[in-house]
C-alpha cells in the first residue's frame, strides 16, 4: 500500500497542465467514432476457448473494427457527472483453427456507464481536480461468439479520482470494484481492485502521443466458474495525427492479459494497428 500511494503522488505531481470546461453546464463529447485495422496475435487461445472474452478466445489476425464512444458531460464547480455509451465491433480472418469457422468475432463490446466525481481537492498549478467517484457500468456484447456465452454484467466501483486534464496525465483512478456478472446461469459476485490512468502528451500542432491502460486484481468471489478472471491488464499506445479539422489518424499498439481461474498460463492479445477516427464536442 505504501508503494501505492507513492505512485498515486508521482502520477499527480507528474501533470503538466490540466483543465476542465471554459464555461460550466451539459456538452455532447462524441469521443470516437473510427474505423481500425490492424493484426494482431493471440497466445494461448486454446485454452481459452471458452471464455466470453472475444479479445483472447480466438487465434485472430487481421483486425477490423468500428468503434463508437459518446457521452453526455455535466460540469459543475463541485461535481462532474458523465454518462455514457461505448461500442465496437468487429470479426477476423482465422488461421490454423482447424473445424472452426473462417471468420469470427474479434472486437465485441457494450458499454453504458454513469460516472460522478466530487471535487474535494484543487490543485492550483496544474489546475486538476480530485476527489472520491462512483461509477455504475452494464458491459455485454452484441452476439455470443463460438462456444463462448454471451457476456453480460453489472459493475459499480467507488474510489479516489483525478479529473480533467489534457495533457500529462489527464485522468487517474483506485478504486474498489464489485461485479454481479449474469453470463451464466447461476450469478455470480466478484470483489476487485482496479488502477487505471490515462497520458497525453501532445506536441507540434498537429500530434499527440496517447497512453491509456488499467489492472484489475481480482479479490474474491461467491462461487466458482473456471472463466472467470483472477487479473487483468489492458493498455494502449498511439499516435493522434490531426488530419483535418475533426479527422485524425492513430497509428497504435494494443496489449491485453488476464488469467482465469482454471488455467495456469495467461492469454494475451498484441494488435498493431492504425485507426481513422472523428472527434468533437458540442456545447448543450
Amino acid at each position: 500500500m505504501r508503494r501505492l500511494g507513492l505512485l498515486l503522488i508521482a502520477l499527480i505531481l507528474g501533470i503538466s497542465e490540466a483543465e476542465a470546461y471554459d464555461v460550466y453546464g451539459l456538452y455532447a463529447n462524441f469521443k470516437r467514432v473510427g474505423l481500425d485495422l490492424g493484426t494482431s496475435k493471440v497466445s494461448n487461445y486454446r485454452e481459452y476457448e471458452g471464455s466470453p472474452n472475444t479479445e483472447i478466445n480466438q487465434n485472430t489476425q487481421g483486425v477490423l473494427k468500428g468503434v463508437f464512444e459518446f457521452a453526455f458531460e455535466y460540469e459543475q464547480p463541485k461535481y462532474r457527472w458523465d454518462n455514457s455509451v461505448y461500442a465496437e465491433y468487429g470479426k477476423s480472418k482465422i488461421h490454423g483453427n482447424p473445424g472452426r469457422k473462417s471468420h469470427i468475432e474479434n472486437a465485441d463490446k457494450l458499454l453504458f456507464a454513469s460516472d460522478y466525481t466530487y471535487k474535494i481537492w484543487h490543485l492550483q498549478k496544474n489546475n486538476a481536480d480530485i476527489g472520491p467517484f462512483v461509477n455504475m457500468a452494464y458491459q455485454t456484447e452484441f452476439t455470443a461468439d463460438s462456444d463462448a456465452k454471451r457476456q453480460s454484467l453489472l459493475r459499480a466501483q467507488q474510489g479516489l479520482k483525478l479529473i480533467n486534464g489534457t495533457d500529462g496525465v489527464t485522468d487517474f483512478h483506485l478504486a474498489l470494484v464489485e461485479e454481479l456478472d449474469l453470463t451464466y446461469k447461476k450469478d455470480d459476485t466478484k470483489t476487485a481492485w482496479q488502477i487505471g490512468m490515462t497520458y497525453k502528451y501532445p506536441f507540434a500542432d498537429k500530434y499527440r502521443f496517447e497512453f491509456e491502460t488499467y489492472y484489475r486484481d481480482y479479490l474474491s468471489y461467491s462461487r466458482y466458474e473456471p472463466t472467470d478472471f483472477k487479473y487483468e491488464w489492458s493498455a494502449i499506445a498511439k499516435l493522434n495525427v490531426k488530419v483535418h479539422n475533426q479527422f485524425f489518424l492513430e497509428p497504435y499498439i494494443s496489449y491485453f492479459r488476464a488469467k482465469d481461474r482454471k488455467n495456469d498460463k495467461s492469454g494475451s492479445n498484441v494488435i498493431f494497428g492504425v485507426a481513422v477516427a472523428y472527434s468533437e464536442i458540442f456545447d448543450m
